[in-house]
């Protein structure tokens, strides 16, 4: 599995020209929502703010089409569809990235029903091919603890990957007085020859715009 992930990661490397943006967003409206979703919920039903940011991250592509889809060789080709690869730590180690198919089209609650099923299968190994290789675009999220902030290697063919560090609590200015938020720092890995510092930009500011307004989701 490492070797694999390696080999892929430096053909990356050496062949997508990575350029990194990136930006610290408020994410309470986000954390608030949850909150009030799963006050009723039982475990199993609760969403997680996972599944935010896939959502996010996948409204997001839906509206900048230039950052989702492949690079077929002689060119960046914008896909039909939105299918968001989400990457997923393996308990064995290891790390695959199977897609939530048709994310943009998905309720909040089916985005989170999707995260389950695909970690479940993916632990046991019962991915199927069409999901592993239908990916647009991909979120790598370093859950609820951790560092501040991650640049992730791009997942050729694709043209683009969202990575998010773990959220932490900051003071923040909101409506002219400092509150006590948590924040999250996005950090977009994108294909130099597919898109630029714009494009990118526009999409950081559209993930921004939906996670602020979590109840659009």
């Amino acid at each position: 599995m490492r070797q694999a992930i390696a080999a892929a990661m430096v053909r990356s490397k050496q062949t997508i020209p990575h350029f990194y943006l990136s930006h610290t967003m408020d994410a309470q409206p986000a954390i608030d929502h949850v909150a009030c979703l799963n006050a009723d919920r039982p475990p199993s039903k609760r969403i997680l703010l996972g599944a935010v940011f896939l959502r996010a991250t996948a409204l997001a592509a839906r509206d900048c089409p230039d950052l989702n889809g492949h690079d077929n060789g002689e060119g960046f080709v914008r896909a039909d569809a939105v299918n968001v690869g989400l990457a997923i730590a393996l308990r064995g180690g290891g790390l695959v990235a199977p897609a939530v198919i048709g994310a943009d089209e998905l309720s909040l609650a089916k985005t989170m029903a999707a995260m389950r099923d695909l970690v479940a299968r993916a632990r046991t190994s019962r991915l199927r091919s069409r999901e592993m290789t239908a990916g647009t675009i991909t979120l790598s999220s370093l859950g609820e603890s951790g560092a501040d902030a991650m640049a992730g290697v791009i997942f050729a063919p694709q043209v683009a990957m969202v990575g998010l560090g773990a959220p932490h609590t900051r003071p923040w200015v909101v409506d002219g007085t400092v509150q006590r938020r948590t924040v999250v720092t996005m950090t977009m890995s994108v294909d130099h020859r597919a898109n630029d510092g714009r494009k990118a930009s526009q999409f950081i500011a559209a993930f921004e715009t939906h996670l602020s307004r979590p109840d659009t989701l």
